[in-house]
C-alpha cells in the first residue's frame, strides 16, 4: 500500500464516521428534551 492509499482511505474512513454521527445525532437530539433545552 502507499501512502496516497493510505491517506485516501484514511480520509474516507474518517468522513464515513463524521456522516454517521451527525446522522445518529441528528436522529436522536429530537427524541431527548434534555439535550434540546
Amino acid at each position: 500500500m502507499t501512502a496516497t492509499t493510505v491517506s485516501t482511505r484514511l480520509a474516507a474512513a474518517a468522513f464515513s464516521v463524521i456522516l454517521s454521527a451527525a446522522f445518529f445525532a441528528y436522529a436522536i437530539v429530537p427524541a431527548t428534551p434534555t439535550l434540546v433545552a
